[in-house]
């Protein structure tokens, strides 16, 4: 049986709500530190994948290089990362490398989120899940 139109927009409405609230949660956690959360998601490719690359940022949050390029330099301006340029192959490559306060930031908001919010992994499989639907 098929769900009603008019329910599923209710559905998926509620969901979108509930999604906005997480994110301004997850922004108000962020702030005490110095960082929104869109910095921290950036700030935590860097740590955690190692060196990146401005156009690996760009790409991983599927946005512009302009747009990926002001968020890095937001967080270089707070000395949480700093450029490092390929002086071996080509100094026109510049690798991001987080610094030591934005090693300290990092870890800091990671554990508060970590308890705050008590996320599992099966949590995470299920919004997937969700997600997937939604867009087919």
């Amino acid at each position: 049986m098929q769900m009603p139109d008019n329910k599923r927009i209710l559905t998926i409405s509620e969901w979108y709500l509930e999604c906005q609230n997480i994110t301004t949660q997850l922004n108000k956690m962020s702030e005490k530190h110095g960082l929104s959360y869109d910095q921290f998601l950036v700030l935590e490719q860097i740590v955690e994948l190692g060196r990146n690359t401005p156009g690996q940022i760009a790409v991983v949050f599927g946005t512009s290089a302009p747009a990926a390029s002001r968020k890095i330099n937001t967080l270089q301006s707070k000395k949480f990362i700093r450029k490092i340029r390929d002086m071996e192959n080509d100094q026109r490559n510049v690798w991001l490398e987080a610094t030591e306060e934005g090693l300290r930031k990092y870890k800091a908001l990671k554990k508060d989120i970590t308890k705050h919010t008590g996320i599992k992994a099966t949590d995470l499989e299920y919004l997937r899940q969700i997600n997937q639907t939604i867009i087919e």
